[in-house]
């Protein structure tokens, strides 16, 4: 199976191609989240390079969040016409799992993206024998918030929000990967979804923001 991956969540776009359970190519580009122009070009070129077109994808996902708002809706949709326009599935994949998978070794992962300043996405999980177990649901807690729940154990932080954490919460339970979320990521969950036929349709994949946005935040402020 040949799945085109896709993260366009921060403020790198990336694109991914993954068959048969390994990565086969990929584009990086940092568009300053400028993802709207970027996204579609990069995923040509990549399938250009590999003498390929988008008909010969047999699957698509994006990362669905969380992260920026404007990223997450760009590549929703961009999965959503690809995969709708081929009749092809797709998948959804968590931002914060898809940093977690790029992690290698057993142990417990934190994966943590930042949301506001000193405010953070995150995710837990557990690798052992090479599978990847979560603990929990996607969440959004303040720093102190946060390492109280790592208070404990040890933990290995993942994610472009990892760094900034760390630096304002230190922990000596918690080491620092170089580890961020990526298409590569991304596509690495779409194959183990693939395995177990957990894609969807394209018209399934939907954005996981966890925060309101900003017009929701404008109209609560106006109603009151």
């Amino acid at each position: 199976m040949l799945i085109l991956a896709i993260d366009t969540s921060g403020r790198v776009a990336s694109c991914s191609l993954w068959e048969d359970g390994a990565e086969r190519a990929s584009c990086v580009r940092d568009s300053n989240l400028d993802h709207s122009r970027t996204i579609l070009p990069l995923c040509r070129e990549m399938l250009e390079k590999e003498g390929l077109t988008f008909r010969d994808v047999d699957a698509y996902a994006a990362a669905v969040g969380p992260g920026s708002f404007t990223g997450i809706r760009i590549g929703v949709a961009a999965v959503k016409g690809f995969a709708l326009a081929g009749d092809k599935p797709a998948a959804g994949v968590s931002t914060l799992e898809a940093a977690a998978a790029l992690v290698e070794g057993d142990g417990l992962i934190a994966s943590v993206i930042r949301a506001r300043e000193d405010e953070y996405y995150y995710a837990f999980f557990r690798r052992e024998n090479g599978e990847l177990y979560r603990f929990c649901d996607d969440g959004v807690l303040l720093g102190r918030e946060l390492r109280a729940l790592l208070m404990g154990a040890q933990w290995r932080l993942c994610g472009d929000g990892a760094a900034d954490f760390l630096a304002k919460h230190p922990s000596d339970n918690a080491v620092l990967t170089d580890v961020v979320q990526s298409a590569k990521g991304v596509a690495a969950c779409a194959w183990e979804l693939s395995r177990y036929d957990g894609l969807v349709s394209g018209g399934d994949v939907v954005p996981v923001y966890l925060k309101k946005t900003q017009a929701e935040r404008m109209r609560e402020e106006k109603n009151k």
